[in-house]
């Protein structure tokens, strides 16, 4: 009679085990919808401002007669980021405030050896992202998004590009693929935050020539913040990126080109000089061009090495309501909301092919 009431006892707490098991999967999947529709707002509400954004400014153009150029480099980068900046991020902010955090980061202290060392993984991994998004390229049946980006950089004076890809595209993208969406997550697990911050990161950016390197990154800072909860560390790390990529490269690659020939300043010392200080500029930015492909390729190699001697280092801890095993794709990928990120970025990608 004992054991029979011992058995019909387990049972019971199987059973309470099992259910309570469930309605934390339910709750854990829910969650991760929640976050995937919120991304998903961002990214559709920043379609449609930047449309309207354009819209407007063509109008504008029509009623001036075209003597204000709207559309030029700096002006398509300014009707490109104020939808994006202005619009969209404060509507997502807004959403993701309706989603309970879950979770907490880690505070970690980290010192400027390891902080150097993640800057030279970083670009390493920029480097072989961005080999391996320009092979995938290679494929691509016409021109797309990639050449329209450079040339949109190339287009645009060095201060705009300093101010919307230097310094805004940093914050905002940090605070919302790492703070505001990890702080949501990180209590189910630092490994599937981690990825899914990554992984989110990347597919936003709507095409194969930025998607491997911006996956990459996007993990490793994802796994900065989730250790040391400073999302000032990302952001950091973000801007030099950017500076090294959006505006030493593109200007190096200006000089090399002969863009900054016919520019008042630069004739002006030419004439003062008797010179043709043009062809200096192109000297020395070539020369500089090879000294920065030299920096990149070594900061790949010593990536890697880094990468091996901190590699036992690397610790995921599985959260607070960690997700059982056997559920985790389903729980993390296949809800409502993940889905229609998914679908809405590989929509940017079919766009762009």
């Amino acid at each position: 009679l004992v054991g029979s009431e011992m058995c019909i006892r387990d049972s019971r707490m199987a059973m309470q085990l099992e259910e309570e098991a469930r309605a934390l999967g339910k709750r854990q999947r829910k969650q991760f919808s929640h976050v995937g529709l919120v991304a998903a707002a961002f990214m559709i509400v920043t379609f449609l401002a930047q449309i309207a954004v354009i819209s407007f400014a063509g109008f504008i153009n029509y009623l001036l007669g075209g003597i204000i150029d709207l559309f030029s480099g700096p002006g398509i980068l300014l009707l490109s980021a104020i939808p994006m900046y202005f619009v969209a991020f404060p509507v997502s902010v807004a959403l993701i405030q309706l989603i309970p955090r879950c979770g907490r980061a880690q505070s970690q202290p980290w010192g400027i050896g390891k902080f150097a060392a993640c800057l030279v993984i970083s670009v390493g991994i920029g480097l072989a992202g961005n080999l391996l998004g320009q092979f995938v390229e290679w494929f691509k049946p016409s021109v797309g998004d990639d050449s329209q980006l450079n040339e949109l950089l190339m287009n645009s004076g060095l201060w705009m590009t300093v101010l919307f890809t230097v310094l805004m595209a940093p914050v905002v993208e940090e605070l919302f693929f790492r703070k505001l969406l990890m702080d949501r997550l990180l209590g189910y697990g630092e490994g599937p935050a981690i990825l899914m911050s990554g992984l989110m990161f990347g597919m936003a950016h709507g095409n194969f020539s930025q998607f491997f390197y911006a996956f990459g990154i996007g993990v490793l800072w994802a796994y900065v913040y989730a250790k040391t909860g400073k999302v000032g560390y990302t952001i950091a790390f973000h801007m030099i990126f950017n500076f090294l990529g959006g505006a030493i490269a593109v200007e190096l690659t200006k000089g090399a080109s002969g863009a900054f020939e016919n520019s008042w300043f630069v004739q002006g010392v030419g004439r003062m000089l008797s010179l043709d200080f043009g062809a200096v500029i192109a000297a020395v930015s070539g020369f500089l061009m090879t000294g920065y492909f030299v920096f990149m390729v070594a900061c790949l190699v010593g990536g890697i090495v880094l990468l091996i001697l901190y590699r036992r280092k690397i610790q995921i801890e599985p959260g607070t309501w960690p997700i059982r095993k056997g559920a985790r794709f389903k729980t993390v990928v296949l809800n409502v909301g993940m889905i229609l990120y998914f679908l809405v970025c590989i929509s940017l990608f079919v766009m762009n092919w």
